[in-house]
């Protein structure tokens, strides 16, 4: 069984998994096609889970208009609530425990933000 604290940190890292995945689904100017090769930068390191590269590219394979990020990020929030839930906390204070900087450099990594 999980720790409190290795729970909080997995509510953390689903936050911040959501944060990159959010940030390229909200930019218009990247091409789904892309996403994976945008998460190369991520310092998460989102590019070499399995999980999440290979519905990447089931996504774009199968034709989809949004590359497959919808179906991650339904996921990932679904976990995120579930952690939270275990915590008996919500998503603000998981949230307020990742310093803002770091969360704007995750959406900076995968080239999300306007320049």
């Amino acid at each position: 069984m999980l720790t409190e604290e290795e729970t909080r940190e997995r509510a953390k890292y689903c936050y911040c998994v959501l944060m990159q995945l959010g940030g390229l689904r909200e930019s218009d100017r990247i091409d789904p096609s892309s996403y994976l090769e945008r998460l190369e930068n991520s310092s998460l390191d989102l590019a070499r889970d399995e999980f999440i590269a290979l519905s990447l590219r089931e996504g774009v394979m199968s034709g989809r208009t949004d590359g497959g990020i919808e179906s991650l990020i339904a996921f990932y929030e679904g976990l995120l609530h579930a952690l939270c839930a275990v915590l008996q906390t919500d998503l603000d204070e998981i949230r307020n425990e990742i310093p803002p900087e770091f969360l704007e450099t995750l959406v900076a990594e995968v080239g999300a933000i306007e320049d």
